[in-house]
C-alpha cells in the first residue's frame, strides 16, 4: 500500500467522521506498519475519491469503512476474499446499516471483548497533570525512536490484552511487536506530530509511560491512543498525568473534542476507569459478529 492510498483511506474517514465513527484518521496512521500484511480493497466515486475501503486480516477478519449504500458490496468482497473460513466483523453498535447487512448475510453477534468509545469535551476545565517526585512529562525528542518504541513494548504485553484477538497493533514479536523501525514508520505518517507524542521520564532518564495524540484539524477531533505505563512504575498516576498532558497539547493544537477507545468489558476495567477519572464519558461500543465457515 502506498502513502497516497493510506491517505485516501484516512480522508474518507475524515469526511464522514462523527463521535460515533468506528475509525479516526489516527487509527489508520497507528496501524500503518500492519497494513502491508492485509488485503485491502477500495471503492471510489466518479471523481476518483475513496469513499469506502475494506481490509482482510488473515484468515478471516474484516475491517471496513463504508457508507450504507456500499455495505452490501463490501460484504460481498469480503466473502470472496476470505473464502471458506470463519468470518468475523467488528461494527459500532450505532452502525445500523452494517449491522443489518451482517445479520442479513447470516452473521450472529458473538460474545467477545469489546471497545468502549469514550469522549471528552476540551473547551471546558482540563486539569493540569500532577506527577510524583522524580518524574516529568514532556514531548518525545528527535532521535528518540528506539526509546519511544521500548516504553510502548514495556506497557503493551500480551497478558494486558486479555482475550482480545486483534490488539491495537497486531505485530506479534512476543511482546507488542513494536520496534524502532516500526515506530519510525508511524512517526513519518500523517497526521503524526511530535508535540502530541508525550512521555513520562523517570529521574534516571528512562521513559516509563507514554500517550500519543492524533489531531484531525477538519473535525477538530483528537484521538488519544495508545496510552501505556511500564508496569514497574504502575499505580503512581503516570497514565492519568501523561493523558492529561496530551489532552492539553491537543487542545492547544485546536481540538475541541477528544476520543479514547479502551476495552469496555468487565474483564479489563482499569483503563476505562482511568479515563472516566479524567473526564471522559461513555459513548458507543464495538460489537463483534461472526459467521461460521
Amino acid at each position: 500500500m502506498t502513502t497516497a492510498d493510506l491517505m485516501a483511506m484516512q480522508r474518507a474517514v475524515q469526511r464522514s467522521w462523527t463521535p460515533d465513527s468506528h475509525w479516526h484518521i489516527g487509527d489508520l496512521a497507528w496501524q500503518r506498519a500492519a497494513l502491508p500484511d492485509r488485503t485491502v480493497e477500495m471503492w471510489r466515486d466518479a471523481d476518483g475519491e475513496v469513499v469506502a475501503w475494506a481490509g482482510l486480516i488473515p484468515p478471516g477478519r474484516l475491517e471496513l469503512h463504508a457508507p450504507p449504500s456500499l455495505v452490501p458490496a463490501v460484504l460481498r468482497w469480503f466473502d470472496q476474499a476470505a473464502g471458506s473460513v470463519e468470518q468475523t466483523v467488528t461494527a459500532m453498535d450505532t452502525d445500523a446499516a452494517l449491522i443489518a447487512g451482517l445479520r442479513n448475510s447470516g452473521y450472529c453477534e458473538a460474545d467477545e471483548p469489546y471497545f468502549r468509545h469514550c469522549v471528552r469535551d476540551l473547551d471546558g476545565d482540563l486539569p493540569a497533570p500532577t506527577l510524583p517526585d522524580g518524574y516529568r512529562v514532556r514531548a518525545t525528542r528527535p532521535g528518540e525512536v528506539a526509546e519511544r518504541a521500548a516504553v510502548h513494548r514495556a506497557a503493551w504485553r500480551p497478558k494486558w490484552l486479555g482475550r482480545l484477538q486483534v490488539p491495537p497493533v497486531d505485530l506479534g514479536d512476543g511482546e507488542s511487536g513494536m520496534t524502532a523501525e516500526r515506530y519510525r514508520m508511524i512517526a513519518e505518517t500523517w497526521p503524526y506530530r511530535r508535540d502530541l507524542d508525550l512521555v513520562v521520564e523517570a529521574s534516571d532518564g528512562t521513559l516509563v509511560a507514554s500517550a500519543l495524540g492524533w489531531y484531525d484539524d477538519v473535525n477538530r477531533a483528537a484521538l488519544l491512543e495508545p496510552v501505556g505505563t511500564d508496569p514497574r512504575h504502575a499505580r503512581r498516576g503516570l497514565g492519568a498525568a501523561v493523558s492529561l498532558a496530551c489532552l492539553r497539547s491537543m487542545r492547544d493544537a485546536g481540538a475541541t473534542l477528544a476520543v479514547v477507545c479502551p476495552r469496555g468489558d468487565a474483564a479489563y476495567p482499569v483503563p476505562r476507569e482511568l479515563y472516566h477519572r479524567i473526564g471522559f464519558r461513555d459513548a458507543g461500543r464495538t460489537v463483534t459478529y461472526r459467521r461460521a465457515a
